[in-house]
């Protein structure tokens, strides 16, 4: 299959910040299971996993910042949809002696991969467990003193995936093949029927002139002998390069993209946080649009960016800083639920949104728990104080998707799936400002 590279103007806006008392540690565990376990992400599979793809593996990785006597944990595995975070995170609090509220947990929503769930009821589940706790425990331990830089750059792995159909069509494909199926999965059918679309409603595909958020956003964190620490990596894509009809374990796009760094700079410990994927998947996607799962595929799109990785990283000169100072604010945000939903309770109105905001010098992420649109996410970071603005979806909960405001008059796949009123996102971003000015 040939892949079509497609690469914004380069550019790097790289910050130095001076601080004399940052600390840093990081480490990894591999978190591959063991035995044969099922796949998340897409409904229609109904028999656990055959294998791992390659060398693939999959890994919990933490990197933890210290400085004016306060530690954050950013946690980060190779998996998709934590069940239980709190639970994961309670038990890395006292584990590390770092405050629950300091621990920021995600996931990097990777569909070739489970769903861990804190109740602990299966091998992979107490592996999973066992692993976190471990790499959060040597991450602590690995602190020393670090510098630190960020810059930016652009890449276009991804692609918006809302589609709108061309014109009416008769056919046996379904809404999604990667969920519902009559050929493949729990609903294949020796009795197809033939489905009838309208040209016109919203469906999920490739969507090239669509928005998506095409910054690779990257910290790269030293060693005060200017050996590499750590480096981490934003970009906001989901990991559904491998559809539905995949059966083995894989890194996928991320995991690859990860590994390509490693190798290219030793000794660096790579990390990588996902952003406001929501309504964005990879351009290729194995059931979709008349593609199938490839593996060769997914991996040339993990090396495609992690060489964008590498280009930014190079340039940057992490520093010390000068005055180092780390502040951590969280807040509940309260947001309106659907109406459909209130007909099953009218008392319970609104969904909470834990939200956690962190700032070292003149960087700044703000987590969400759940898969909010890529337009939403570009407002958040507009947003902030912070020179280097990061958002950071799937982390500490999940309360599904968070569409922007004018995609409900346009319907699809996330839309009907959501929880949340379209009144959600002006409610938010106005709380989401409030908590910003409580930064100095």
């Amino acid at each position: 299959m040939r892949l079509y590279s497609i690469f914004s103007v380069f550019i790097l806006a790289a910050i130095t910040v001076h601080a004399q008392g940052l600390r840093a540690g990081y480490a990894k565990v591999d978190i591959t299971p063991s035995e044969p376990v099922y796949l998340a992400g897409y409904d229609m599979r109904n028999s656990p996993s055959d294998g791992v793809w390659g060398h693939d593996r999959l890994y919990a990785r933490v990197l933890v910042f210290e400085a004016g006597g306060e530690r954050v944990a950013f946690v980060e595995a190779d998996v998709i949809e934590i069940r239980g975070t709190d639970a994961f995170r309670r038990k890395i609090a006292d584990a590390t002696g770092i405050p629950l509220e300091h621990i920021l947990l995600g996931d990097a929503h990777n569909h070739a991969a489970p769903s861990p769930n804190a109740k602990l009821d299966t091998n992979s589940d107490r592996q999973f467990e066992k692993g976190l706790l471990a790499a959060a425990i040597q991450a602590v331990a690995n602190l020393q003193p670090a510098s630190i830089a960020a810059g930016t750059g652009h890449s276009h792995i991804a692609m918006n995936r809302r589609h709108v159909v061309p014109a009416d069509v008769d056919s046996s494909l379904t809404f999604d093949e990667n969920d519902v199926s009559q050929s493949f999965g729990k609903f294949k059918t020796d009795k197809l029927v033939a489905i009838h679309e309208f040209g016109g409603v919203m469906r999920l595909g490739a969507n090239p002139a669509g928005p998506i958020d095409d910054d690779v956003q990257i910290v790269r964190v030293d060693k005060t002998d200017g050996k590499p620490l750590a480096v981490m990596i934003h970009y906001a894509c989901h990991g559904t390069s491998l559809g539905g009809r995949n059966s083995k374990i894989s890194g996928e796009w991320m995991g690859r993209m990860q590994e390509y760094v490693e190798k290219q700079f030793p000794g660096v410990g790579v990390i990588y946080l996902q952003g406001a994927a929501g309504d964005i998947n990879p351009r290729v996607v194995g059931g979709l649009d008349g593609y199938q799962d490839n593996i060769e595929t997914t991996w040339a799109l993990g090396e495609e960016i992690g060489r964008e990785v590498v280009r930014i990283y190079r340039p940057l000169s992490p520093e010390p800083l000068s005055s180092p100072h780390l502040q951590i604010e969280t807040a509940e945000i309260l947001l309106p639920r659907a109406y459909r939903e209130l007909f099953d309770d009218f008392t319970h109105t609104a969904i909470s949104a834990p939200t956690t905001i962190v700032r070292v010098g003149d960087l700044m992420w703000t987590t969400f728990p759940g898969e909010m649109f890529s337009n939403i996410g570009k407002k958040v970071k507009a947003a902030s104080p912070a020179t280097h603005a990061h958002l950071m979806g799937y982390t500490n909960g999940y309360i599904g998707y968070f569409p922007e405001r004018q995609s409900y008059a346009e319907g699809g796949y996330e839309v009907a799936a959501t929880h949340l009123d379209p009144a959600a996102e002006g409610i938010y971003l106005r709380s989401i400002a409030e908590l910003m000015k409580r930064f100095r």
